[in-house]
């Protein structure tokens, strides 16, 4: 074995490889992404299994050998448990995980994605019952992170909306008000309402252990998991499906 280093870190992802062992994704503020071997991590037996399974913030221990790191021992920092308690929070979860790995590939926008998916891994498993608002709030805050802000300023046209929604140009990504001569510059959009674009707002400049402090009606949610989850897959041009199966469940 090569040097031992020493990193804090997020696992993203886990896959099996050969009989008993696993490689992990673990996303770091500083390195980006490290994959690692984790020997043994089948067995129910072996002390490092438990730091094998998805989302899991813990300190690690590597060891380097031949180009690959493999893991030597780790300590857990936060499991984030109550995800395991809601079905709808663990589904959510997964989603973030699978858009963080695919996001997290600039090392310059890897710490600012760190902190954000630790503060939302946490929210979620504090408040499951406000997954639709959390996971709203994470794709929206993310898109700023990547560099994919989107205009919220109010429509330039100087005139008085006359409608008390506005419309979000996923062609031009700005705000256009409901007169008709600026509907129809926003080419592709959707009619949000004015409650929609101040979560937006809030979203973009809260601190990120409020990020989802905010009250929003069933409308108003509803319009900004449309918008926010839409904006995100035709940015990053990959259409994340994992969140369907919960339009599935009946009403609770």
């Amino acid at each position: 074995m090569g040097a031992s280093i020493s990193v804090r870190g997020v696992v993203i992802a886990s896959r099996p490889h050969r009989n008993q062992d696993a490689i992990i994704t673990i996303l770091t503020p500083s390195q980006g992404l490290v994959s690692a071997m984790v020997p043994g991590a089948k067995k129910h037996s072996s002390r490092l299994a438990s730091l094998a399974t998805p989302p899991l913030l813990a300190d690690f221990v590597l060891n380097s050998s031949k180009g690959y790191y493999y893991l030597k021992e780790g300590e857990p920092v936060e499991s984030f448990r109550g995800l395991y308690d809601s079905f709808e929070a663990l589904t959510c979860a997964s989603h973030i995980l699978e858009v963080v790995k695919d996001t997290s590939v600039d090392p310059e926008s890897c710490q600012a994605i760190f902190l954000l998916l630790v503060h939302v891994l946490y929210d979620l498993s504090k408040h499951p019952d406000k997954y639709r608002q959390i996971v709203a709030a994470f794709e929206w805050r993310l898109m700023d992170t990547l560099g994919f802000a989107f205009d919220l300023n109010d429509c330039d046209c100087g005139k008085p909306n006359e409608m008390p929604t506005m419309a979000f140009s996923f062609s031009k990504c700005r705000l256009y008000c409901s007169n008709l001569g600026c509907v129809t510059k926003a080419k592709e959009y959707q009619f949000v309402s004015i409650g929609c674009v101040e979560a937006l707002r809030y979203i973009r400049q809260a601190p990120l252990e409020r990020l989802s402090a905010f009250h929003a009606e069933k409308y108003v949610l509803d319009d900004l998991c449309t918008v926010t989850h839409r904006y995100l897959c035709e940015r990053l041009e990959k259409k994340y499906d994992k969140m369907e199966i919960l339009d599935t469940l009946p009403p609770i």
